[in-house]
Parts: structure tokens; sequence; C-alpha cells
């Protein structure tokens, strides 16, 4: 078993922080040529022992090529799933569907209306945004039109979420390998970025809690946030394709390799 890291999608201080924390596990560096399948590495890739680390694409051509240490199932990973198994979910949907039913409901509302619009699968479709009906009827359409073209990838059955705008205090991202919280870092504070590693034993201790319930995986990041004094979980994410903030990177690689070992 052994990491596979993509050294190509990562920023320089990251890619700093994770060598640190593989210096002694297993590892190989790797690229991917951008917009492709195309995986390029310095010795060849054979078997499934791997875990890989670096972009959602690095983890879906993982995934096709069965990797041990991939911990993502986009049938799990969606925010359907985590409605029919949580109570706890940050965005209570006015819709959750495909995108073209989304745009006509959407044109329902009075174009200044506010809404939240996220997608519902862990794919990176595109970012979670507050934007007024008007606008993301504009914006959705114009990416179907794209989609049409194989340049963008929203087409007629992406699914969607749309909810009413919160207001959120702070946000946390909550690294999980095999059920157990191993780190967490605060990475934003009243919507400004702020990278703050949790060290509060009582804290780490309230987010176990939350991961005790229903997760998409044994292994995954689950992201949660202070609204109105109250903790919800934003969302899931997958653990091989996550960005780090202040978490305890180390910790973190030692945990997952020593989990996937035990595979």
């Amino acid at each position: 078993m052994k990491f596979l890291l993509q050294h190509n999608m990562l920023a320089a201080d990251q890619l700093e922080i994770i060598r640190h924390a593989v210096q002694d596990l297993p590892h190989e560096w790797v690229g991917l040529i951008p917009f492709s399948h195309e995986v390029v590495a310095d010795l060849p890739i054979d078997g499934v022992d791997y875990i890989p680390y670096g972009s959602t694409s690095l983890t879906n051509w993982a995934a096709e090529s069965k990797f041990r240490g991939v911990f993502f199932d986009r049938s799990i990973f969606n925010y359907y799933q985590a409605l029919q198994h949580r109570d706890d979910m940050l965005n209570q949907p006015v819709f959750l569907g495909n995108l073209e039913t989304g745009i006509a409901i959407l044109d329902e509302h009075e174009k200044d209306e506010m809404f939240f619009m996220r997608p519902s699968e862990d794919l990176k479709q595109f970012s979670g945004q507050v934007i007024s009906a008007g606008e993301a009827v504009v914006w959705l359409r114009s990416a179907l039109e794209c989609a049409s073209s194989g340049n963008q990838q929203l087409l007629p059955n992406t699914q969607i979420v749309i909810s009413k705008p919160v207001d959120i205090q702070a946000e946390w991202r909550w690294f999980i390998v095999g059920g157990k919280v191993v780190s967490g870092s605060m990475y934003r504070l009243r919507g400004h970025m702020h990278r703050e590693r949790v060290v509060d034993q009582s804290v780490i201790d309230e987010a176990q809690l939350f991961a005790n319930k229903w997760l998409p995986s044994q292994c995954c990041v689950m992201d949660t946030a202070l609204v109105g004094g109250e903790l919800k979980v934003i969302e899931f994410n997958c653990i091989n394709s996550s960005g780090m903030y202040d978490n305890d990177v180390p910790a973190i690689f030692t945990a997952l390799y020593k989990f996937c070992e035990k595979m």
C-alpha cells in the first residue's frame, strides 16, 4: 500500500506540508494532464494498493481503476443521501433535483429573490453560491449551452440543491478516518477565511458526536457550521481530494495509511 500524490494541482506551501507528512510513508508523486485521464508517473502504476490524494479528477480516475484507498461513491456522496439519513444538515432545500427543473422553479420566483445554490454531488461541478433567482437562471442556462459543446459538465440531469441563504458565523473542516475524528480546523469566521487548528478537546468531542451519526464513508471529510448558536453539517467531502486548511496533515496521512493497511 502506498500513497499516490498529485503534484501539479496543489499550491507550493501545501505541497511542502504534504511532503513532510508522507516522508516516512510509502508514496509516489504523479501528475495528471489537465482535461484528461492521463496520469504521468516516474514508476509504473501496478495493482490496486494505492491511496490517491489530489484533484477530483485524480480521485475519479483512481475510482475507475478500483484502487483500494479510494473512499468515494457518487451514489452516496450527495446531498440527497445526507438528507435521507441525517436531520442536522445546514441547507433545507426549496428544491433538490435535476438542473432543468431547477431552472424552471427559479424562473417562477422574483428575479431579485436570493437563494443558495450548489451541486448535490461531491464532484465540484460548480462552487456553492448565494445568487439571485434571475442571475441563477441566466448562469444555469449558459452552463447548459456550454455542456452541449463539451466545455462544461453541467448536463440537464446534473443534480442541484436550491435553498434559502443562512447567516453562517463560523465553519470547520473535520477529517474522519475509520469513523474517528483525526483532526479539525476552522476555515472561515464571519464570512472571512480564517485557518485555525482545533485543539480544544471538548470541541473535538462534539465533532465526534456528529461523526457517530451517518457518514457516507468510514473515511471522509465533514464540514460543519455554526448558525444561530447551533452546529449544522454543511456537507461531506471525499477524503482523497479535500483541502487541508490548518489540519494536522501528518496525523491524517498516518491514520489513513494505517487504516488502509488493515483493510
